[in-house]
Protein backbone atom coordinates (compact mmCIF):
# COMPACT_ATOMS: atom_id res chain seq x y z
CA UNK A 1 0.00 0.00 0.00
CA UNK A 2 0.94 3.60 -0.81
CA UNK A 3 1.94 6.26 1.82
CA UNK A 4 0.33 9.49 0.71
CA UNK A 5 -0.31 12.50 2.50
CA UNK A 6 -2.77 15.19 1.51
CA UNK A 7 -1.25 18.68 1.72
CA UNK A 8 -4.36 21.72 1.28
CA UNK A 9 -2.98 24.79 0.39
CA UNK A 10 -5.36 27.69 2.15
CA UNK A 11 -3.62 30.61 3.13
CA UNK A 12 -0.03 30.13 1.64
CA UNK A 13 0.77 29.20 -1.80
CA UNK A 14 3.05 25.76 -3.53
CA UNK A 15 6.08 28.32 -3.46
CA UNK A 16 5.77 29.05 -0.08
CA UNK A 17 5.32 25.48 1.47
CA UNK A 18 7.37 23.48 -1.20
CA UNK A 19 10.59 24.71 -0.80
CA UNK A 20 10.45 23.66 3.33
CA UNK A 21 8.98 20.72 2.33
CA UNK A 22 11.91 19.78 0.46
CA UNK A 23 14.73 20.93 3.00
CA UNK A 24 12.97 18.49 5.61
CA UNK A 25 12.95 16.22 2.80
CA UNK A 26 16.66 16.32 2.13
CA UNK A 27 17.75 16.63 5.84
CA UNK A 28 16.31 13.55 6.53
CA UNK A 29 18.78 11.55 3.90
CA UNK A 30 15.44 11.10 1.49
CA UNK A 31 15.07 11.91 -2.67
CA UNK A 32 12.81 14.01 -4.16
CA UNK A 33 10.37 14.19 -7.55
CA UNK A 34 8.36 17.32 -7.65
CA UNK A 35 5.42 16.14 -10.50
CA UNK A 36 4.67 19.39 -11.91
CA UNK A 37 3.13 20.66 -15.46
CA UNK A 38 6.17 21.40 -17.80
CA UNK A 39 5.30 25.06 -17.63
CA UNK A 40 6.32 25.90 -14.48
CA UNK A 41 9.17 23.57 -13.56
CA UNK A 42 11.35 26.79 -13.79
CA UNK A 43 8.94 28.54 -11.59
CA UNK A 44 9.29 26.08 -9.20
CA UNK A 45 13.28 25.94 -9.57
CA UNK A 46 13.27 29.32 -8.87
CA UNK A 47 11.65 29.38 -5.68
CA UNK A 48 13.56 26.76 -4.33
CA UNK A 49 16.44 28.47 -4.77
CA UNK A 50 15.11 31.79 -3.30
CA UNK A 51 13.12 30.40 -0.29
CA UNK A 52 15.83 30.78 1.94
CA UNK A 53 18.72 33.16 0.80
CA UNK A 54 21.35 31.21 3.65
CA UNK A 55 19.53 27.63 2.65
CA UNK A 56 20.76 25.51 -0.61
CA UNK A 57 18.89 22.79 -1.87
CA UNK A 58 20.24 20.96 -5.10
CA UNK A 59 17.79 20.06 -7.62
CA UNK A 60 17.57 19.64 -11.20
CA UNK A 61 14.96 19.72 -14.06
CA UNK A 62 14.34 17.16 -16.02
CA UNK A 63 14.95 17.30 -19.59
CA UNK A 64 17.29 20.38 -19.27
CA UNK A 65 19.90 19.33 -16.00
CA UNK A 66 20.39 15.79 -16.53
CA UNK A 67 21.76 16.15 -20.06
CA UNK A 68 25.17 17.50 -18.16
CA UNK A 69 24.79 15.33 -14.81
CA UNK A 70 24.16 11.94 -13.85
CA UNK A 71 20.55 11.85 -12.05
CA UNK A 72 21.92 9.72 -9.19
CA UNK A 73 24.07 12.97 -8.28
CA UNK A 74 21.38 15.17 -7.41
CA UNK A 75 18.92 14.95 -4.82
CA UNK A 76 15.55 16.95 -5.64
CA UNK A 77 14.49 16.38 -9.54
CA UNK A 78 11.85 18.37 -10.73
CA UNK A 79 9.53 16.63 -13.57
CA UNK A 80 6.48 16.41 -15.74
CA UNK A 81 6.25 12.60 -15.38
CA UNK A 82 6.58 10.30 -12.26
CA UNK A 83 10.12 8.38 -12.74
CA UNK A 84 10.24 4.53 -12.86
CA UNK A 85 12.10 4.38 -9.34
CA UNK A 86 10.41 2.53 -6.48
CA UNK A 87 12.81 3.63 -3.99
CA UNK A 88 11.66 3.61 -0.15
CA UNK A 89 14.06 6.41 0.03
CA UNK A 90 12.01 8.10 -2.66
CA UNK A 91 9.44 11.09 -2.00
CA UNK A 92 7.46 12.28 -4.46
CA UNK A 93 5.37 15.64 -4.32
CA UNK A 94 2.74 16.18 -6.81
CA UNK A 95 1.54 19.50 -7.42
CA UNK A 96 -0.74 21.71 -9.74
CA UNK A 97 -2.96 19.17 -10.21
CA UNK A 98 -0.81 16.29 -10.94
CA UNK A 99 -1.70 12.73 -9.17
CA UNK A 100 0.27 9.43 -9.32
CA UNK A 101 -0.21 6.90 -12.09
CA UNK A 102 -2.28 3.35 -10.55
CA UNK A 103 1.28 1.76 -11.97
CA UNK A 104 2.91 4.04 -8.80
CA UNK A 105 0.41 3.44 -6.34
CA UNK A 106 0.26 -0.58 -6.95
CA UNK A 107 4.28 -0.55 -6.67
CA UNK A 108 5.69 2.76 -4.73
CA UNK A 109 7.92 2.27 -2.05
CA UNK A 110 8.45 5.84 -1.12
CA UNK A 111 6.26 8.79 0.15
CA UNK A 112 4.17 10.29 -1.98
CA UNK A 113 2.42 14.27 -0.79
CA UNK A 114 0.07 15.96 -2.77
CA UNK A 115 0.23 19.73 -2.43
CA UNK A 116 -3.36 20.95 -3.43
CA UNK A 117 -4.91 24.74 -3.74
CA UNK A 118 -8.08 24.49 -1.34
CA UNK A 119 -9.65 27.40 -2.60
CA UNK A 120 -9.66 25.77 -6.62
CA UNK A 121 -12.89 23.81 -6.52
CA UNK A 122 -11.71 21.69 -9.50
CA UNK A 123 -8.16 20.85 -7.51
CA UNK A 124 -10.59 20.36 -3.84
CA UNK A 125 -12.69 18.33 -5.78
CA UNK A 126 -10.19 16.22 -7.65
CA UNK A 127 -8.60 15.45 -4.21
CA UNK A 128 -11.45 14.20 -2.55
CA UNK A 129 -12.20 11.99 -5.47
CA UNK A 130 -8.81 10.62 -4.88
CA UNK A 131 -9.16 10.15 -1.11
CA UNK A 132 -12.19 8.75 -1.20
CA UNK A 133 -10.49 6.35 -3.91
CA UNK A 134 -7.74 5.53 -2.27
CA UNK A 135 -9.29 4.88 1.05
CA UNK A 136 -11.07 2.20 -0.75
CA UNK A 137 -7.95 0.87 -1.79
CA UNK A 138 -6.54 0.35 1.71
CA UNK A 139 -3.62 3.30 0.89
CA UNK A 140 -2.08 4.73 4.06
CA UNK A 141 -3.66 8.35 3.79
CA UNK A 142 -2.80 11.33 6.03
CA UNK A 143 -4.35 15.01 5.38
CA UNK A 144 -2.97 18.66 6.64
CA UNK A 145 -3.70 21.64 6.55
CA UNK A 146 -1.61 25.30 6.77
CA UNK A 147 -2.12 26.81 10.58
CA UNK A 148 -1.44 30.03 11.09
CA UNK A 149 2.63 29.66 11.90
CA UNK A 150 3.36 28.58 8.45
CA UNK A 151 3.23 25.13 9.59
CA UNK A 152 0.75 22.29 9.45
CA UNK A 153 -1.35 20.68 10.85
CA UNK A 154 -2.26 16.93 10.82
CA UNK A 155 -6.23 16.38 10.48
CA UNK A 156 -6.93 12.62 9.27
Amino acid sequence: MAQIAFYQLQSRPVEDVLPPLLQKTYDSGNKAEIIAPEHIHNDLSQYIWTQKPDSWLPHGIVGRDDQHMDKSDCPIWIMADESDQHDADMFRFYVAGQMPSEQMLAHANGRMFIVFDGRNDDSLNAARTSWKSWREDNHDLSYFEQDDQKGWVKKF
